[in-house]
């Protein structure tokens, strides 16, 4: 399975923006801040991923603007339903016999953290995807058998593997602004599904 990996797209900031498309991908993967609007963020999504299966899960800038409007928050899942997309909380989802797990996380000390880990844990998925980076020892705890851990938050592209786990980043960020290793926005992951 391929998977087309972005986040921190930030459309907010952006006055337009035509993604990078790779030549072929599976799946759509997108860890956060699409933009500071939840309902335009997931109709986004499923315009980039143009009719493919994306995997979504929000990130702190989405999340501020739907905490201020439980309307949009309670109905976010419906909307992304309306759109295709596979919009992941505390939540997981079976596309091409890969199973996908996501959370916004957070950091260690907020409330939402702990919750989020035990979700992820419990949902026992082949690709975990989060817009906050996660914490070494929760990560061992959430994929003990390896895996793959996508993130987003800190803009930039990372890509390190640690006992057994891949840990991709690919964080677009603002425009114009400068980061160590920029993102790759075609970036696409190959993979197979664990065998258990």
């Amino acid at each position: 399975m391929r998977l087309w990996v972005l986040s921190d797209i930030h459309l907010e900031r952006r006055l337009e923006w035509q993604p990078m498309r790779p030549e072929f991908f599976d799946v759509l993967v997108v860890a956060g801040d699409v933009d500071d609007d939840l309902a335009r963020a997931i109709e986004c999504v499923a315009l980039i991923a143009d009719g493919k299966p994306a995997v979504y899960v929000a990130g702190n800038h989405e999340v501020t603007q739907a905490a201020n409007d439980p309307v949009l928050a309670s109905a976010a899942g419906v909307i992304a339903e309306e759109y295709g997309v596979s919009w992941l909380e505390c939540t997981a989802a079976e596309i091409g016999g890969m199973r996908f797990a996501g959370a916004t996380l957070w950091e260690p000390g907020d409330p939402r953290h702990a919750p989020s880990v035990a979700a992820l844990a419990a949902a026992k998925a082949d690709v975990i995807v989060s817009h906050f980076p996660p914490v070494p020892s929760f990560a061992f705890r959430v994929l003990p058998f390896g895996g793959l851990w996508i993130h987003g938050h800190h803009h930039g592209h990372a890509d390190v593997t640690a006992g057994g786990r891949r840990f991709v980043r690919n964080a677009l960020g603002y425009p114009d602004e400068p980061v160590a290793r920029p993102a790759i926005p075609d970036l696409v992951i190959e993979l197979c599904a664990r065998k258990m």
